[in-house]
């Protein structure tokens, strides 16, 4: 439609309309000569686009066309078509968005953004050059031999193939050579299982004889001992792919049959790959879904919180969702309240596409545009790509139980590859003859490779190289290391640690808080900043994340000291008067699942840093349970993956109730195997300290799980000398407090210790010996050993807080007994004193706790006041 010159004719239309409303919402925000413009046209009662009669309806089609959209390739789903009919320029958006691709933005709060995508989205529609229809036909026809042969061969595998969606593989593959394009040079990429294995062997680089030979059953890792590994669908790729003169790293992260759960695992690594690169647009993230899963799962909705966050943004995401519009036996309107799946994305102001998987000249035109607004914009952005599942669940579930009448529309419906053969052929860019050379192409080339992987053999272990060769098991035990760090150091540290900068006002609480960080001996927060001083002096980045751990749960840390006037915050960790490297301390989103997660994947590609997870109570680890059981408990031993995060669950029985008190030893050391943690309940700040610098010295890299402390924070009684953490110390994993001789060794963990000491002093037992367990696992045999032998006729007693269900006596009981009889124990049976067994962790009353605490105390000694009874009568 041709339109009277005017200044408003200078942009496209959705622009002026999104430069408009911006207007209308604050009139500052637009520049004033389009102030000035939009006041006249306010005064005279126009329209941005000069008063045009069609611009209601044409934006009623930006804002709604999605609803009336062609989506479902079987035609199922219900489509609300607006009236034909209008000026050519509205037939040409209703072409847009009420066609095989629809675009979603009306939930977008930024005009700008608003404009922009439209202004992108609604260009003249043309389809993809020749080469990129030619490559899609290709992979469509790559994924159908392949799952064909998949169907004969191993007809009842469980594979979760992608028959249906084979639209997928394009549409991936545009993805990343458009990403290749715009100058990313490596791609993260976390993944369901639908499709997997086609997506490995057609888009990410999988070579095609090692998955052969995994499908078929081989061991995947060539190792000794060997490890359990995992199904082939859950394993993960590392490769390089060449797109023209452009090329991308890409890793396909592993993951469990747990949905959507390696999302932050993705974003993590993601991130940390970005800060090793300097540039975040250089390192793309890429998470695929699929419909009933990312509509149901919570750690969706956590993850997408996370893309705005700084200290967990990883400057967009592309998120693609394979809409089979069931799952497993579940139909939609079953599985959630929304039109579409896609509704987490209107909470973080996503564009959505929406694409019929029927169309991949579609697909490949939603990759482009997908891929453009996240380098233009650093956001995230979603392509719900809309198909149908052409078999079960796997393989051998028989859909046609549930869904009888949808499958026998899917039984008639030809497959995308015929289809999209068939519209190159009209559109002449291929005949049907060369259609079927390359079916017949890839066919053999499957089958050749299938015929290689009999005699295929692993020739690696799996543990990753690179950054992590330098950890690579040797099948010897780590030497330990020395942790110490000279007084000099230390004391100039603790200056600058106490130090407040001039000019920066601060709370007065806080400055002495602050000050005191300077004196001697060391609190347990001193302690703490002591070791990611040291670390960061020596050149290792420490990352801290978790609620509120920047000041700290508990009012200890302080790290960021916060001008009373200005807000202006202080980290003087960053600030040590040496060259040194990077600390992060960021305060997490009120999540557990996906921040640890997003840790957990960020500290595998980090190993020189020391990565860190605080839990606000140790009990709030419930809420990632599925990060600590699925990846960091037994990732290395299903994938080879090693991890040297720290989790830091502050625990302690205190009469605060059953929440906040019990960190769940229990469930840490059921975890516990074939050396995959460490798990450590340190007393002291200098154990501590010697504790988070041994993670990093050390040659190993395992997750480490600490019982912190609440009570030890402030306890006057648990603090360290300077020189228990001088050159020549380390940590200790057994501490003993005893004389010479001892005829009792009450064995227990953390704070209890500190009034198992203070009952021993006020009864004068000097031959009872307070032994502490400061690593729980691996269990510290040689040291525990070495006291056993010491006092062979003494009895032993494990000591705890917990009900006797609970903490960590049922994983020490027969460990200790055996232990105890090899060093010739003359009783090797180890009594435990703990609370009564409890379904709850602990009581809610402190008048009742500090009772049974009490009545703890008094058993563990009742054999010495006993004997010192009896004697007393007899005098």
């Amino acid at each position: 439609m041709s339109r009277l010159s005017s200044p408003l004719n200078a942009a496209g239309a959705a622009y002026l309309e999104a430069l408009h409303e911006r207007f209308r919402d604050d009139p500052a925000s637009v520049d004033v000569s389009w102030r000035a413009v939009f006041q006249v046209l306010e005064e005279l009662g126009a329209a941005p686009s000069g008063g045009d009669p069609a611009a209601p309806a044409r934006e009623e089609i930006r804002q709604r066309g999605h609803l009336s959209a062609d989506l479902d390739p079987l035609g199922r789903a219900p489509r609300s078509d607006a009236p034909a009919g209008g000026d050519a320029e509205t037939a040409r958006l209703r072409r847009l968005y009420q066609g095989t691709l629809t675009l979603e933005t009306a939930h977008i709060d930024d005009p700008a953004l608003r404009g922009w995508l439209r202004d992108a989205y609604e260009r003249p529609d043309a389809a993809p050059p020749p080469a990129a229809r030619q490559r899609a036909l290709a992979l469509l026809t790559a994924a159908e031999e392949f799952e064909r042969l998949l169907g004969v061969r191993y007809p009842t595998k469980k594979r979760f193939g992608a028959e249906g969606m084979e639209t997928l593989i394009p549409l991936l593959d545009r993805v990343l050579a458009a990403a290749a394009a715009a100058g990313v040079d490596e791609v993260q990429v976390g993944t369901m299982h639908r499709g997997r294995l086609s997506l490995m062997a057609n888009a990410l680089g999988k070579p095609l004889v090692e998955l052969f030979a995994g499908i078929k059953g081989m061991h995947p890792f060539q190792s000794d001992p060997p490890v359990p590994a995992d199904v082939p669908y859950h394993m993960g790729v590392e490769s390089q792919l060449a797109f023209g003169d452009r090329s991308l790293a890409l890793i396909l992260s592993p993951n469990p049959s747990h949905l959507e759960a390696i999302n932050p695992v993705t974003l993590g690594r993601a991130r940390a790959r970005q800060d090793l690169a300097g540039d975040p647009r250089r390192v793309l993230c890429v998470l695929l879904h699929t419909d009933a899963s990312v509509i149901g799962q919570g750690s969706v909705a956590e993850a997408l919180q996370l893309s705005g966050v700084a200290g967990f943004s990883v400057a967009g995401t592309i998120h693609v969702i394979v809409n089979n519009q069931i799952g497993f036996t579940t139909d939609p309107d079953e599985a959630r309240s929304s039109r579409h799946c896609t509704g987490p994305w209107k909470a973080v102001d996503s564009p959505i596409l929406h694409v019929n998987a029927d169309d991949p000249d579609a697909a490949l035109r939603a990759a482009d545009l997908a891929v453009a607004f996240r380098q233009a914009h650093g956001r995230d952005a979603v392509i719900d790509l809309v198909g149908y599942r052409r078999n079960g669940h796997n393989e051998i579930d028989e859909p046609r139980f549930t869904q009888p009448v949808e499958y026998r529309a899917i039984d008639a419906h030809p497959p995308v590859r015929a289809l999209y053969a068939k519209r190159l052929a009209e559109a002449g860019l291929v005949t049907p003859e060369a259609a079927e050379a390359l079916a017949a192409e890839h066919r053999a080339r499957f089958q050749e490779a299938l015929a290689a992987a009999a005699d295929h053999r692993p020739n690696h272990d799996g543990f990753p190289g690179g950054r992590w060769a330098p950890f690579a098991p040797t099948g010897a035990a780590p030497a330990e290391p020395d942790t110490g760090v000279a007084a000099d150091r230390l004391r100039a540290l603790l200056g600058a640690l106490a130090h407040i900068p001039d000019g920066l006002a601060i709370d007065r609480k806080v400055e002495r808080v602050v000050r005191q960080r300077a004196e001697e001996p060391v609190v347990w927060a001193t302690g703490e900043a002591l070791a990611f001083a040291t670390l960061l002096a020596e050149g290792t980045p420490v990352r801290l994340t978790g609620q509120d751990v920047v000041r700290g749960a508990f009012s200890h840390r302080h790290f960021a000291l916060t001008d009373t006037g200005t807000g202006r915050r202080h980290v003087s960790l960053n600030h040590l008067g040496v060259e040194q490297a990077r600390f992060d301390v960021v305060n997490s989103p009120l999540s557990e699942y996906a921040v640890l997660g997003f840790e957990y994947g960020y500290s595998l590609e980090r190993p020189d840093a020391l990565v860190v997870w605080e839990a606000q109570f140790g009990d709030f680890a419930n809420g990632a349970q599925i990060m600590i059981d699925q990846f960091i408990a037994s990732a290395e031993d299903k994938w080879r993956q090693p991890s040297g995060l720290v989790l830091l669950l502050p625990h302690g029985l205190e009469g605060q109730g059953p929440e906040h008190s019990s960190a769940r030893p229990e469930r840490f050391l059921q975890l516990a195997a074939r050396d995959n943690l460490r798990i450590a309940h340190p007393s002291t700040p200098a154990n501590y300290f010697h504790l988070l610098r041994r993670q990093m010295h050390r040659r190993d890299r395992k997750p480490l799980v600490v019982l912190s402390p609440k009570t030890l924070l402030r306890l006057p009684a648990a603090v360290s000398a300077l020189d228990a953490f001088a050159p020549g110390t380390g940590f200790r994993p057994v501490i003993a407090t005893a004389g010479e001789q001892a005829s009792r060794i009450l064995l227990c963990s953390g704070k209890l210790a500190y009034e198992l000491e203070r009952e021993r002093e006020a009864l004068g037992a000097e031959d009872v010996a307070v032994v502490r367990l400061e690593m729980l696992y691996p269990l510290p045999e040689a040291e525990l050993s070495a006291l056993f032998r010491r006092w062979p006729e003494a009895s032993c007693v494990w000591v705890q807080e917990e009900p006797r269900n609970l903490g960590a006596w049922s994983w020490l009981d027969r460990r200790l007994e055996a232990l105890r009889a090899a060093a010739g124990a003359a009783d090797p049976t180890v009594a435990c004193v703990a609370r009564p067994e409890a379904a709850s962790p602990a009581g809610s009353f402190h008048g009742d706790h500090d009772a049974d605490q009490r009545r703890l105390v008094e058993r563990a000694f009742a054999r010495v006041t006993a004997a010192a009874a009896k004697v007393a009568a007899a005098e």
